[in-house]
């Protein structure tokens, strides 16, 4: 009795070790299972990025540059997103300044983003799970100057974490470019000033003619690169009778700018290069009526062509 009674004992002692193990183990994983199926799992659709402004200094507002960034939620729960910048040393940005221009990343709120409520230049980006996404942001110009023609650029990377800071993917290169394409504005006014200001000018009226009478206009220029300004007179130099008459004649005239004698007879270039600036040069623009001597009575004219443009 005594053996029989030992052999059970031992029997429980020798499988029920193990059952008991192993039942334990196979829980575990089980559960650690369930855990990774539920989590966000987050991949990348789209790689570089590359955000270009093409920038009008003398817009109102410029265009911004877009950057779009396609993500894949693969888990079974919402993948709650934080959005950064770096430079390429791993440094926070949250501010560019490309050709003396401000530039700041702005959330579409369309797509989604949105400001971190507390955090400055990180950005708030909710996927489903099991869904794909676009997370738009805008590079605004936020501060603008006359940039010199040309383009501006920096590489950057995009970092993306959870709500505990914890990287989800490789950080993704991004590259900001502003573009200032040359660009050169001219205005005619009846006074010195900034560009744009004083009353705009677009008929030089001598009244009664007079040997000698003069008149004085300003050329407004701003411009973001070296330019060129031609003169081009319709009737080289002289006003014709506008009723038309059998023997009419002419009344003579001549131009300075800036103090420069102006050849009314030809084309006529000079090479202007305004501060960089909105408020740009103003130059002085003399007419000078030449010798009033028996011309027919009447009224008289000349059409004076002004342009500007970058070189």
């Amino acid at each position: 009795m005594s053996a029989k009674s030992k052999r059970p004992v031992r029997c429980l002692e020798v499988v029920g070790g193990p059952v008991f193990w192993r039942s334990a183990l196979v829980a575990v994983a089980l559960l650690a299972g369930a855990t990774t199926a539920k989590a966000c799992d987050l991949a990348l659709i789209e790689g570089t990025q590359t955000a270009r402004i093409e920038y009008n200094p003398f817009a109102v507002a410029p265009t911004p540059g877009a950057l779009d960034l396609g993500l894949e939620n693969k888990g079974q729960a919402e993948c709650d997103l934080r959005l950064s910048f770096t430079d390429e040393t791993g440094i926070e940005v949250t501010s560019l300044v490309l050709g003396g221009v401000e530039v700041r990343f702005r959330p579409r709120e369309s797509s989604g983003v949105q400001l971190a409520d507390v955090q400055k230049g990180v950005f708030q980006y909710l996927l489903a799970a099991g869904s794909r996404g676009v997370a738009q942001l805008d590079a605004v110009v936020v501060r603008g100057a006359v940039a010199d023609a040309g383009e501006y650029g920096v590489d950057l990377r995009l970092l993306v974490k959870n709500v505990d800071g914890t990287e989800l993917i490789s950080p993704i290169p991004a590259r900001v470019v502003l573009q200032s394409t040359p660009r050169a504005q001219l205005n005619l006014a009846g006074a010195a000033g900034a560009f744009g200001e004083g009353l705009s000018v677009e008929v030089v009226d001598f009244g009664e003619a007079a040997t000698g009478a003069t008149r004085r206009i300003f050329v407004q220029i701003r411009a973001n690169a070296p330019s060129i300004l031609s003169i081009k007179s319709e009737h080289g130099g002289v006003m014709h009778r506008v009723e038309k008459a059998e023997n009419a004649t002419v009344v003579p005239y001549a131009v300075d700018l800036d103090g420069e004698a102006v050849d009314l007879t030809a084309l006529w270039t000079k090479e202007i290069d305004p501060p960089r600036t909105l408020d740009g040069v103003s130059l002085p623009m003399n007419f000078i009526l030449g010798r009033i001597n028996g011309q027919m009575g009447g009224r008289y004219e000349d059409l004076l062509t002004l342009d500007v443009s970058p070189r």
